[in-house]
């Protein structure tokens, strides 16, 4: 009876020196009986760790179940061992087609631990349990009967560091042992599960083997060293319901074996104790050096004169703790005070990359899989886009016909919610013909396949397929025309033949103006670049134009008895459409528009901000001449307009950047004008609106309205008076010298000393 802990080097290579002492002629491990068939892959040279067993309902696979596995893990190398050796090997947990029938599964439809997780009360008869943390880590609890409050820790001095590992299991034994004393009996789900394992357990010795090696977590063990009596195992698993289930192989990662990643059976350093698998000798020097490569090829200092002194240090900590090595502790605080120079940073580095690790593990193409997901392995292998846990940046020029397709399959894979890539904004290059990724590769992928699956067996038809689905779903327009984008950039014809018809008939019974607003961003795209991805963008325009027209007759009266939030709304609409006209740039088009939002910004019954932000964009377009600009700036911020009015206006004019303001000098003076004529409780009041305005300037923006409040006042011939009709006779001239120095370095002028 090898009672183990999952995932521990230590437990691992005590495990395997057993089973070779004790010869096994048949070996039983606590997993899946489902997964007996796939247990074949196991030795093959393209099985390579971290990995994991998939088990999922085919026609629910959102419920899939992992059991993850390290080359460090103690059920890995007991089914190699026996495998290797030609010897027998079985699961013997509760198969998951009854697990998942009984519905134990996590509440957000996964499972990340292998073991379904309990009930909310803990059984089915309603009774609780009386310690659920002494099941769920029976190890935490002796590492605090010991005096540790770092379970890890307690393992690795117990375990990883035993230099005599005889007797190991014996003494697990007991411990669980006494542990489970103080526990009630096991109810509900665990009941079966353990009552399943005693079953083949007697199924074994009734098939006349002699030495069997059963291998299971360790808290289990005392329950399956004395078998008892078999009927009320046997009453207890009888009449159980069961769902179709399915096997097989994913890679893994180590990151997805630690604490952090929500993995309940993780280990808080996978990459570590991979290290500890793998260099059994000299394990500090292999380390430390390991993470001065690492620190080199990230461009930062790592000596090996630091080297030495690092593993030093760390060989002193632990003599002086009593440790007969170094361990990840000891390791980590010399790394922190030697190599790192006590840089936080460059521990999160060796922390992230070297103590957890980024490997993904390969499975063999022999593995099952679905129609989709060999699709997708094809692709892969003939664009030369190999999967990987790091992300990585990909640039691609979309007039080279492998990166045109490299596009394409990343866009199809992100409608099938598999985002694989995620697109990045173009800088310094044409966007036109280039596009950016990120990549990177999740475990979880693998089942998004599987559930894309019910779309299609390829790529391409599963994305169409569930285009149309989610264009017959579509809530409004807006989401119609995103989804028309997505599929343009997918290439995916048939999907922008059936989404056009579903534009046209959506737009034809539209009323709501910001909903058609919306909507045209996303058209104007498809048409423009439509030509480079040959996905025939001239279809988009006959579209274009009809949203077009009817925006322009409904925007007159969508701008009527707008509230603050409202006119907001509409002026990001009005915004949508300027990037249309622009992105499409057709002169008639543009003459049109342009004379709508002249229309707009000249009527007083308009929101203010609906106003200011019309001004805006004629005069950035060029046509609005900067002295009507001026003009309507003297009529929107004269005192007869309230304040609140007036503020809305300037917010609407300075909307994006305040550019406008460092290039139009009467704007600014007629800016600086109304703010200093109001009154000291309404300027209290207004300072959160203009506060608001100026919020989005850039730092190099606000330098330069300071330098052009010393230009203009100079070219003036000095700042304006501010109380008084003799000019600075209210100024007190002892009080102002104070101020003038500190208030010119916040501007960033100079300061004139001569007056």
């Amino acid at each position: 009876m090898y009672g183990i802990r999952r995932h521990g080097p230590g437990c691992a290579r005590s495990l395997l020196a057993a089973l070779t002492e004790l010869q096994p002629d048949i070996v039983l491990v606590e997993g899946p009986p489902d997964a007996q068939g796939v247990l074949a892959l196991l030795p093959h040279e393209g099985m390579r760790p971290p990995v994991a067993l998939l088990v999922y309902p085919p026609d629910s696979p959102q419920r899939a179940v992992y059991y993850p596995f390290a080359s460090f893990s103690p059920e890995w190398q007991a089914l190699s061992y026996a495998i290797r050796r030609g010897v027998p090997v079985r699961f013997m947990d509760l198969p998951q087609s009854i697990c998942l029938a009984e519905g134990y599964e996590r509440s957000d439809g996964r499972t990340t631990d292998a073991e379904p997780a309990r009930a909310s009360d803990g059984s089915e008869d309603g009774r609780t349990w009386t310690d659920p943390s002494l099941e769920e880590d029976p190890i935490g609890r002796l590492a605090e009967a010991a005096g540790y409050t770092d379970h890890e820790l307690w393992w690795e001095h117990q375990i990883e560091q035993r230099q005599d590992q005889t007797d190991l299991f014996l003494g697990i034994l007991e411990a669980m042992g006494a542990l489970r004393e103080r526990h009630p009996l096991p109810q509900g789900h665990e009941a079966r599960r353990e009552a399943h394992m005693r079953q083949v357990i007697r199924a074994a010795q009734k098939e006349g083997y002699n030495r069997i090696a059963v291998v299971c977590g360790a808290w289990h063990a005392p329950a399956l060293a004395s078998l008892g009596p078999a009927k009320p195992d046997a009453d207890l698993l009888r009449g159980l319901s069961k769902v179709r289930v399915e096997t097989t192989w994913i890679p893994w990662t180590n990151d997805r074996l630690s604490y952090r990643s929500g993995y309940g059976a993780g280990v808080a350093s996978p990459g570590w104790y991979e290290h500890l698998w793998t260099a059994p000798d000299r394990v500090s020097v292999r380390w430390v050096a390991h993470a001065a490569r690492l620190l080199r090829g990230e461009d930062l200092d790592a000596s090996s004169a630091n080297v030495i002194e690092t593993v030093r240090l760390a060989e002193t900590l632990a003599a002086l703790r009593g440790l007969p090595v170094p361990g990840l502790a000891e390791l980590q605080e010399a790394m922190q005070a030697v190599l790192c120079g006590g840089e936080q940073g460059s521990m999160r580095l060796i922390r992230d990359r070297l103590e957890v690790g980024d490997r993904l593990g390969e499975v063999p193409e022999e593995t099952p899989s679905v129609p989709l997901q060999r699709d997708l392995e094809a692709l892969q292998r003939r664009l030369r886009l190999k999967p990987s846990v790091e992300s990585k940046s990909l640039d691609l020029d979309l007039r080279n016909e492998n990166d045109l397709a490299r596009s394409r399959l990343l866009h199809r894979l992100r409608l099938l919610d598999i985002p694989w890539g995620n697109p990045q904004r173009v800088r310094g290059k044409s966007g036109t013909f280039h596009e950016l990724w990120q990549l990177q590769w999740h475990p979880e992928f693998p089942v998004a396949l599987i559930e894309a699956n019910v779309w299609g067996n390829t790529v391409d038809s599963a994305a169409a397929a569930r285009v149309r689905h989610l264009s017959e779903t579509a809530p409004d327009l807006p989401r119609l025309t995103e989804l028309l984008d997505a599929a343009a950039l997918a290439d995916l014809p048939d999907a922008v033949e059936h989404l056009l018809a579903r534009v046209q008939q959506q737009a034809a019974v539209s009323v709501d103006v910001p909903h058609l607003m919306a909507a045209l961003p996303p058209l104007a795209r498809v048409g423009r670049y439509g030509d480079v991805r040959r996905t025939r963008g001239d279809r988009v325009l006959p579209v274009i134009d009809g949203l077009f027209e009817r925006i322009l007759v409904g925007l007159p009266g969508a701008c009527a008895s707008l509230d603050d939030g409202a006119a907001r709304k509409l002026a990001d609409g009005i915004g949508a459409v300027q990037e249309s006209v622009n992105l499409l740039d057709r002169a008639e088009q543009r003459g049109e528009w342009w004379r709508a939002l002249e229309f707009l910004a000249h009527r007083e019954s308009i929101h203010p901000l609906v106003r200011g932000w019309c001004c805006r964009l004629l005069l950035d377009g060029g046509a609005m001449d900067p002295n009507e600009l001026q003009r309507l700036a003297r009529l929107a911020l004269s005192r007869a307009v309230p304040p609140m009015q007036a503020a809305a206006w300037v917010e609407g004019v300075l909307r994006g950047s305040g550019l406008v303001l460092l290039q139009q000098d009467g704007l600014w003076l007629a800016l600086d004008r109304w703010l200093s004529e109001l009154e000291g409780g309404v300027f209290v009041e207004m300072l959160p609106l203009v506060r608001r305005a100026f919020s989005g300037f850039q730092p190099p923006e606000r330098r330069s309205m300071g330098e052009k409040v010393a230009r203009l006042h100079a070219g003036s011939g000095g700042p304006r008076p501010i109380a008084g009709d003799d000019g600075a006779a209210g100024i007190d001239r002892e009080r102002a010298d104070l101020v003038l120095p500190v208030l010119a370095s916040i501007l960033g002028v100079r300061l004139n000393v001569d007056g």
